[in-house]
Formats: structure tokens, C-alpha cells, sequence
């Protein structure tokens, strides 16, 4: 008989624990169908009155994480069809790099010099391409504001190279280090330009 009584109370207790998590389902929320399905798990080994105490930090996780979680879905609708395509040209002009490598591998300063300015001129020639795109894309005033920038760019691309070349002053390895900066300073330009600007 105790036991007949025990295990009704039991399935009333799962029977009304089911009740308000459908009913919260039925409300749209995202914590509720975890909600059900942890309740339904743990309910064998824990009162039905133990679930609600449970999901509070989930709820409040889940809470937490959603704000955080919609500029996230918004961002994936940002980026264009054309940034991921100059994203994905940027990744190629970086793996074809590597054909470069037997030249930095040699350890002949003129090769190494060679092969700095050739990966120079490929990311300048994209960045010029991308710039190039920019402005059919921007707006007039958007496309003066950038160019601003820019100039200022320009600047600082030359004097953070001057600045790192002139640790080797005076040697063979000034030149390399003035134009794989050059290089490197470019590289970063071009993603920051896609990811900032492009449409």
C-alpha cells in the first residue's frame, strides 16, 4: 500500500513537472525544452521538485549566452558573398607563398631579398585590388574618409619598416628587413580592409 501511494505521488510529480515544461514549450523557450529533457533523465533518481532548482543556472547560462549569441547570428548575414571571396583570394596568396619558401631556405641574403619583395608586390597587389572594389562599393564620402586613412596607413606601413630595418643598420639584412615588413604590414592591411569595409 505504501509503496502503491509512493509511486503515485511519483508520477503525479512527473506528470506536473511535464506540465509546466510543455507549457513553457509552448511558450517558445529555449531553456524549457532542456528543461523536459533533463527532468525526464534525473526524475528516477530525484524528487520531481528538484528539476526546477537545476535548470536556475542553466536558465540563467543560457540567458547570459543568448545576447551574446544574437550579434554573433547577426554577424554571419554581415559578411557578404564578396568578402568571403576576397577572404578565401587573401587565403590562397598566403598558401601560395610557400613556392617562396627554398628561397628564404637558402640562407643567401640576395635570394631571401628576392623572395621578401616578391611577397611584398603580391600583397600589394591585392590590397590594391581590394581597394579597387572598394571603390565601387562605398559611397563617396565612405570612400574619402578611407582614402584618409588610408594615406595614414601608408605612413605607418613605412615607418614600422624603417623602424624594424633599423635594428640590422648598417648590414645586409637591413634591406630584407625593411621589405618583409613592407610584406607583412600589406598582408595585414588587406584582411582588415575586407573584414572592415568590404560589402
Amino acid at each position: 500500500m505504501r509503496k502503491a501511494m509512493l509511486l503515485t505521488i511519483f508520477v503525479c510529480g512527473l506528470a506536473l513537472a511535464g506540465c509546466s515544461n510543455s507549457t513553457d514549450t509552448n511558450n517558445g523557450s529555449a531553456e524549457s525544452s532542456q528543461a523536459v529533457q533533463e527532468t525526464a533523465a534525473p526524475a528516477s533518481t530525484a524528487p520531481a521538485t528538484a528539476a526546477p532548482d537545476n535548470d536556475q543556472p542553466e536558465a540563467t547560462t543560457l540567458q547570459t549566452t543568448a545576447p551574446a549569441a544574437s550579434p554573433a547570428a547577426g554577424q554571419p548575414s554581415a559578411v557578404s558573398g564578396t568578402q568571403q571571396e576576397y577572404i578565401a583570394k587573401l587565403d590562397a596568396v598566403e598558401a601560395g607563398l610557400k613556392d617562396l619558401q627554398s628561397l628564404y631556405d637558402s640562407g643567401v641574403t640576395a635570394s631571401m631579398r628576392e623572395a621578401a619583395d616578391e611577397e611584398y608586390q603580391r600583397w600589394d597587389k591585392a590590397l590594391n585590388e581590394i581597394y579597387n572594389v572598394l571603390k565601387q562599393q562605398l559611397s563617396a564620402s565612405e570612400m574619402a574618409e578611407l582614402k584618409e586613412k588610408q594615406l595614414d596607413w601608408i605612413t605607418y606601413r613605412d615607418e614600422t619598416a624603417k623602424k624594424a630595418s633599423l635594428e640590422f643598420e648598417g648590414g645586409t639584412m637591413e634591406p630584407l628587413e625593411y621589405t618583409a615588413v613592407l610584406g607583412s604590414v600589406t598582408k595585414d592591411r588587406c584582411y582588415e580592409l575586407v573584414k572592415l569595409y568590404m560589402k
